[in-house]
C-alpha cells in the first residue's frame, strides 16, 4: 500500500516528514499483521495512528507547512537568560537520578583528583621557578672525560674549575662551587650531625642570598690561616639558639673545629636544598701547590651564571676548551673517571639538573593519568549517550514546543558541565587530601618535595580539567541531541528496529568509546605490568650477600677529634663489647652496599700474560669477619683474620668483577702494587655486591684489612648479625658507642633489608602509581563494556525476540552477545597493544630484568582484557537468552 500518498491526503506536511511517517505506518501495519490481525484491521490500526498524529499540534508546529507561528516560552529566547533555567533543570534531573549522578561524579572525581595530584607534582618539581636570583641564567657545570666509565654522580674538578675561573669568561659572569657535607655540630657531650654546605665566597651572593642578621662570606674568609666562620640557616638558628638576636659573634663547633657565627639567612632562603642547615667557606685548591709537586684533585659541585644572550651550549663549549688546556693528571684522573681522555664540560640549567633523574618518570605518570582521565570521561560520555537515548522522546517534545537545536545542545552541555564541576569539586577535595600525604609517599631523595604546593594555580588547573572533562563527556550527547529528529522520537518506542543492532549512530559511538577505553586500559596495563615485574625482579635480585637479620649503623669519627690510630682502637673496642652481647657476628667497614662512600683508586697491575693494565676500582677497608657478618660469600681463598694484623705481609681480597676484568678470572695468589714499593697478596675472591641500587652493574672492588693500614675514613659502618630480630640490640649498641666514644654520633641505624627497600622507593612508587591507574582504567573499561552490552540487549529486545521466534537457540543468542563484546574488546586490544609497542621504549631506563617489549607481559595483558570482556558479557548474554519472544512481539 502507498502509505505516503494515504498520509499526504490527510496531513499537510513536508515530503521528508511524510517519508518518515510512511515508514512508521508501514512498520505499524507489519506489526499488526504479525499479531495475526486481518489486513482490514491492520489498516484500521494505522488509521488510528494517523488520527493521533492529526491531534498532535506539536508535530505540526515543528515540521508542517501550514503550522502557525508559535512564540517561544518566556525565558527561552535569550541565551544568557536561559542558562540559569538550564542549570536548575539539570539539577532537577540529577536529583531524580541520584545513583546515576553519583556514579558519574565519583568516576570523574577520581580521574580529576589523580590528574590534579600528578599535575601539582609536575608543577612543583619541574615547572615552579627556583627561589634564587637570576635562576633562569644559572647552570650546573659537569665535567667528564671522553671514554669515561664514571662510578659517581657527575661533578667538577679543581683543575678545570680554576682554568675557567682564573681568567675572564666570555660566556659566564660568575662561576662558583660548593660541596655538600654531613658535619658534626655542637659540643662533645651533645654532638649533632646535620647537613651543611661548603661554598665559595661569592656563591651565596650569586643565588641572591641576603643576610637576616650579620653578613655573608667575604673573599678573605676562605684564605688559609683565617679564623673559621659559619653562616646559619633560619631554621637552625631558631632550633639551636631560640632565635637569639645576639647569635652573631658566638662560637659553634663544626666538625670539631670552632667557627665564629657571622650571619643568619632569611627563612625563605635555601641552597642547595632546604635540608642544608649551615654554610662554611670552601677553598678550591690548585692541582699542584707551590710547596709540593704532588697532584691533588678535588671533586665538587659547580654552577655558573650565564651572560645575557648566552646559551648553555656556548658555555659548555668554552668550559671544554679551557679544561683541555690543563695538563694530564694520569692515575688520579683514571681513578675518578676511568679514562684520561679529553675534557668534556656540560652546562645544564639548574632546574633541569635538579630534576633530571625524575623528569622522565613524572612525564610518564602525567601521560598515564591523562589517559586515565580520558577513560573516566569516556565512560561518563558512554553513560550520557545511553541516557540521551532514553531521553530521546523528552528532547523531541522540547523541540516540538519551540526549543531550537542550539538550545537543546546547550542544555545537554550544561548538564554535563555541571557533572564535570561536581566531579571537579569532589576531585579537588580528594586531591587536597592526597597532597597532604605526598611528602610521606614520595621517597626521601625525591627532589623539591618542599616546593610542592596546593595553591590557586593547582586549583585553577583542577577547575580547568573539570570543565574540559565535563565538555568532553557531553560533546557526543550534545551532537546526538542536535541530530535528533522529532518525528521518529514522537512515534517510536524505545526499542531498536528489527535488525538494527549496533548499526545506529549512537550504538556505534558507544562501541567506539568502549574500544578506546579498552585500548587505553591495555596501554596502562602493559606499562604497569612491566614496572611491577621489574620491581619484583629487583626485590629477588642476587645482591651478593645475605642481609637477613643484619643491622647496620654509621659511626662518625670526625677527623679533628680522632686520630687514625684512635679510630681503629674505638672500632675494635666497640666490636669487642658487642660480640659479648649474644650477637652472631660483628664487623666494620668504610662502606657498605647502598650507603655510598667508597674510595676510588687507580693503579697499574701486571697480568699473568706479562702485560700491564691500568686498574680502576673501588677501595674499602674492613675488619676481620666482615664478609661473614654481611653474608658476602667468599668464592675463592679465605677471609681476613685477626692474624693478618700481626703477620706483617700485606693482603687484599678482590671481588669477582675485579678478577674477571683485570686478572682473567685467576686472581687468587696474584699480587697488587702497594705503598713504598711493597706488594699486596690477593688471598681471596668474594661475590660482587650491589652498589647504590639493585640495577647497578658490577664494578671492580678491592678490600683491605683495617688493621694493616691507616683508617682514612671518618664514617665507619658497623655490621651486626643476629640470630633473630636485630632491632633488639639497638639500645645496647647505642650504649656501647656512648661509652667508647661519647663525641661520636651514631646514625642511620637500620637493617640491610631496610636499606635495600629504601633504594627501591622510586621503583616501588612508579609501579604502585601506574598499577593503580591501570587497575582503575581496567575497572572502568569492564563496567563500561558491561553497560554497553546491557543497553544493547535492552535496545535489541525486539530483534532478539524475532530471532527466537524464528528458531534461534539459547546458545545462538548468547553467542550473538558475546561476539559483540569480543569484537569491541579485540579491536581496542589490538589498537592498545600496537600503541604499547611504541610507548614502552620510554620505560627502558626504569626496567630491570625485563625487556620493554616483553612478550609474556603483552600476552598476559591480552588474556586479562579478553577475560574481563568475557565476564562483562555473561550477564547481558544471560539476559538476552531469557527474552520471551511472545511478550516482545506483543509489545
Amino acid at each position: 500500500m502507498n502509505w505516503k500518498a494515504r498520509l499526504a491526503a490527510r496531513l499537510p506536511l513536508d515530503d521528508d516528514v511524510l517519508e518518515e511517517l510512511a515508514q512508521h505506518a508501514a512498520s505499524t501495519y507489519a506489526a499488526a499483521r504479525a499479531d495475526g490481525l486481518p489486513a482490514a484491521d491492520a489498516i484500521a490500526r494505522v488509521d488510528a495512528q494517523i488520527e493521533a498524529w492529526l491531534a498532535n499540534p506539536a508535530l505540526l508546529r515543528r515540521r508542517g507547512r501550514r503550522a502557525p507561528a508559535v512564540t517561544p516560552p518566556s525565558g527561552s529566547g535569550g541565551r544568557l537568560t536561559s542558562i540559569p533555567q538550564d542549570v536548575r533543570y539539570a539539577l532537577r534531573l540529577l536529583g531524580r537520578e541520584p545513583v546515576y549522578a553519583a556514579l558519574v561524579v565519583a568516576t570523574m572525581a577520581l580521574g580529576i583528583a589523580a590528574t590534579t595530584t600528578i599535575g601539582s607534582v609536575a608543577y612543583g618539581v619541574l615547572l615552579k621557578p627556583l627561589p634564587w636570583a637570576d635562576a633562569p641564567r644559572l647552570v650546573r657545570l659537569y665535567e667528564t672525560r671522553q671514554g669515561s666509565t664514571r662510578r659517581f654522580n657527575p661533578m667538577m674538578t679543581n683543575a678545570a674549575f680554576l682554568a675557567w675561573r682564573e681568567s675572564p669568561s666570555a660566556t659566564l659572569d660568575a662561576i662558583e662551587a660548593w660541596s655538600g657535607r654531613r658535619a658534626v655540630i655542637g659540643s662533645d657531650e651533645q654532638p649533632e650531625r646535620v647537613q651543611t654546605a661548603a661554598v665559595t665566597a661569592g656563591l651565596l651572593d650569586v643565588v641572591g642570598a641576603r643576610p637576616l642578621l650579620g653578613r655573608l662570606f667575604l673573599p678573605q674568609d676562605a684564605e688559609t690561616g683565617r679564623p673559621r666562620v659559619v653562616v646559619l640557616s633560619y631554621g637552625f638558628w631558631q632550633e639551636r639558639f631560640g632565635g637569639a638576636a645576639d647569635v652573631v659573634g658566638r662560637t659553634l663547633r663544626v666538625g670539631g673545629t670552632p667557627h665564629t657565627i657571622v650571619g643568619v639567612t632569611p627563612a625563605s632562603f635555601m641552597f642547595p636544598d632546604r635540608a642544608t642547615r649551615a654554610w662554611t667557606p670552601f677553598i678550591v685548591v690548585p692541582m699542584v701547590s707551590k710547596t709540593s709537586p704532588a697532584q691533588s684533585i678535588q671533586l665538587f659541585q659547580a654552577l655558573g651564571r650565564l651572560r645575557p644572550g648566552v646559551t648553555p651550549e656556548q658555555a659548555a663549549a668554552e668550559g671544554s676548551a679551557r679544561g683541555r688546556t690543563v695538563p694530564s693528571r694520569g692515575p688520579v684522573v683514571m681513578a675518578v673517571f676511568g679514562s684520561d681522555g679529553a675534557v668534556e664540560v656540560s652546562a645544564i640549567p639548574m632546574l633541569q639538573a635538579l630534576t633530571r633523574d625524575v623528569r622522565p618518570a613524572i612525564g610518564i605518570l602525567f601521560v598515564a593519568v591523562l589517559l586515565l582521565l580520558a577513560t573516566a570521561t569516556a565512560n561518563a560520555a558512554s553513560l550520557q549517550l545511553a541516557r540521551a537515548s532514553v531521553r530521546r522522546r523528552e528532547l523531541a517534545i522540547r523541540a516540538a514546543l519551540g526549543a531550537g537545536r542550539g538550545r537543546l545542545v546547550r542544555q545537554t552541555l550544561v548538564e554535563n558541565l555541571l557533572l564535570g564541576l561536581l566531579g571537579g569539586a569532589a576531585g579537588l577535595a580528594l586531591a587536597a587530601l592526597m597532597h597532604r600525604a605526598l611528602p610521606a609517599l614520595l621517597p626521601a631523595d625525591f627532589p623539591r618535595v618542599d616546593d610542592l604546593v596546593f595553591d590557586w594555580r593547582i586549583q585553577a588547573f583542577a577547575i580547568l580539567v573539570s570543565i574540559l572533562a565535563g565538555l568532553g563527556c557531553g560533546l557526543l550527547p550534545a551532537l546526538h541531541a542536535a541530530r535528533g529528529s522529532v518525528v521518529p522520537a514522537l512515534v517510536e518506542d524505545s526499542l531498536a528496529p528489527v535488525g538494527g543492532g549496533m548499526r545506529t549512530g549512537t550504538a556505534r559511538a558507544r562501541a567506539f568509546i568502549m574500544a578506546a577505553q579498552v585500548a587505553i586500559a591495555s596501554v596502562l596495563l602493559v606499562g604497569a605490568l612491566l614496572l611491577v615485574r621489574s620491581f619484583t625482579a629487583m626485590t629477588h635480585a642476587n645482591l651478593g650477600y645475605d642481609g637477613t637479620n643484619v643491622l647496620s649503623a654509621r659511626l662518625i669519627l670526625a677527623d679533628r677529634l680522632f686520630s687514625e690510630e684512635r679510630r681503629v682502637q674505638i672500632v675494635q673496642d666497640i666490636l669487642g663489647r658487642i660480640s659479648g652481647m649474644g650477637v652472631t657476628r660483628a664487623a666494620a667497614a668504610t662502606a657498605l652496599p647502598f650507603t655510598g662512600g667508597e674510595m676510588l683508586s687507580s693503579f697499574p697491575v701486571k697480568k699473568r700474560d706479562g702485560s700491564t693494565v691500568q686498574v680502576q676500582s673501588g677501595s674499602r677497608q674492613v675488619t676481620a669477619g666482615y664478609f661473614a657478618a654481611l653474608g658476602q660469600r667468599v668464592v675463592e681463598g679465605r677471609e681476613f683474620t685477626a692474624a693478618d694484623a700481626t703477620t706483617g705481609g700485606r693482603v687484599a681480597i678482590v671481588n669477582r668483577e675485579f678478577s674477571r676484568r683485570y686478572l682473567d678470572g685467576r686472581a687468587l695468589g696474584w699480587t697488587l702494587p702497594g705503598a713504598d714499593n711493597t706488594t699486596v697478596a690477593i688471598v681471596g675472591v668474594v661475590e660482587d655486591t650491589a652498589r647504590n641500587s639493585v640495577g647497578d652493574a658490577a664494578q671492580p672492588d678491592v678490600y683491605f684489612p683495617m688493621a694493616q693500614r691507616p683508617l682514612y675514613a671518618s664514617d665507619i659502618h658497623l655490621v651486626v648479625r643476629t640470630a633473630d630480630d636485630p632491632a633488639r640490640i639497638v639500645p645496647a649498641l647505642r650504649a656501647v658507642v656512648r661509652q667508647a666514644a661519647p663525641a661520636a654520633p651514631l646514625e642511620s641505624i637500620m637493617t640491610m633489608e631496610d636499606r635495600v627497600s629504601e633504594s627501591l622507593a622510586k621503583p616501588r612508587l612508579y609501579a604502585v602509581l601506574l598499577g593503580t591507574f591501570a587497575l582503575f582504567a581496567l575497572a572502568i573499561a569492564g563496567v563500561g563494556l558491561f553497560g554497553v552490552l546491557s543497553y544493547s540487549v535492552a535496545q535489541r529486545a525486539r530483534e532478539i525476540g524475532v530471532r527466537s521466534a524464528l528458531g534461534a537457540q539459547v546458545r545462538d543468542i548468547v553467542a550473538l552477545v558475546v561476539r559483540q563484546s569480543m569484537a569491541i574488546a579485540i579491536t581496542g586490544l589490538a589498537i592498545g597493544l600496537l600503541t604499547s609497542l611504541w610507548l614502552t621504549s620510554a620505560l627502558q631506563r626504569y626496567l630491570y630484568g625485563v625487556a620493554p617489549r616483553d612478550a609474556a607481559s603483552f600476552a598476559a595483558v591480552a588474556f586479562v582484557l579478553l577475560a574481563v570482556a568475557a565476564i562483562a558479557s555473561v550477564v547481558p548474554a544471560r539476559r538476552a537468552a531469557r527474552v520471551d519472544p511472545v511478550r516482545v512481539l506483543r509489545s
